[in-house]
């Protein structure tokens, strides 16, 4: 099903934002406390950074992150001021690859999913398919209920200006693919560089887990919180929150 987390603020390290909470991303991967579906993230991992010249960059790995030898190093090599991660715990029939492993990157635009579509099959592809225009569709190169999740908004990012209306039009299109077969589970988070857009949200199902945290002018976001003796706030079912370094800029409700 995923674990994600999220930061913006301070220049911090990869090992500070993945790896040096009680709770980290890491053990997250394999001691989860609040997945709805499975118990393990052992299907890869990814994170996404900002770069010189504010450029998005990613590292992915598909072997589960507590095997990958080449993370201590990065930890103490990479910093940023903004992170997005994803530990995998991929959906059945979905294959583990690097298409498939998030955060996905577009342009300037830095995405991650914590949830599934289920069942995601040819009917639901083709659903999808039927409302992406072809030069969308044909970016999409692995088979993951995300990648098309995210095709979707990329659409909706052209005719939008807003990245929360775009959020608002990719759910509203989803309650016509999904119809009430699919249980659609649907934690996002998005950032183009400046702000994070953290979106809880579910049809047909209970809403996934999805936490944030102001602390020293940076603001954290997480599946779970990353430490038990922070004061992480709930994220609102069905709604949206713009962040930016200081605080909560908007919400939305969905």
């Amino acid at each position: 099903m995923c674990r994600l987390a999220a930061y913006l603020g301070t220049e911090i390290s990869l090992s500070v934002f993945i790896q040096e909470h009680e709770h980290s991303l890491v053990q997250q991967s394999w001691a989860p406390k609040e997945m709805q579906d499975g118990t393990l993230n052992a299907d890869g991992y990814g994170v996404a950074w900002l770069a010189d010249n504010n450029i998005p960059s990613s590292y992915k790995n598909v072997l589960p992150i507590w095997s990958d030898t080449n993370l201590n190093s990065l930890g103490r090599s990479i910093r940023s001021p903004l992170w997005l991660a994803n530990v995998r715990g991929a959906t059945p029939g979905q294959g583990i690859s690097e298409s498939n492993t998030q955060p996905f990157i577009k342009d300037n635009l830095i995405f991650t999913h914590n949830g599934s579509l289920k069942p995601f099959n040819n009917i639901i592809k083709a659903r999808f398919l039927d409302v992406l225009e072809n030069t969308i569709s044909a970016e999409i190169t692995g088979d993951s209920d995300s990648l098309y999740l995210f095709a979707l908004l990329q659409q909706h990012l052209q005719n939008q200006h807003s990245i929360a209306n775009a959020i608002i039009s990719t759910m509203n299109d989803l309650k016509s693919i999904c119809s009430d077969s699919v249980s659609a589970l649907l934690n996002i988070v998005i950032s183009d560089g400046d702000s994070l857009y953290a979106c809880r949200h579910a049809l047909n199902a209970n809403c996934p887990s999805l936490y944030y945290l102001f602390k020293e002018d940076n603001v954290w976001v997480a599946s779970e919180p990353l430490s038990p003796n922070d004061a992480w706030v709930t994220f609102p079912e069905h709604s949206i929150i713009r962040f930016n370094r200081s605080g909560v800029i908007e919400d939305y409700s969905l």
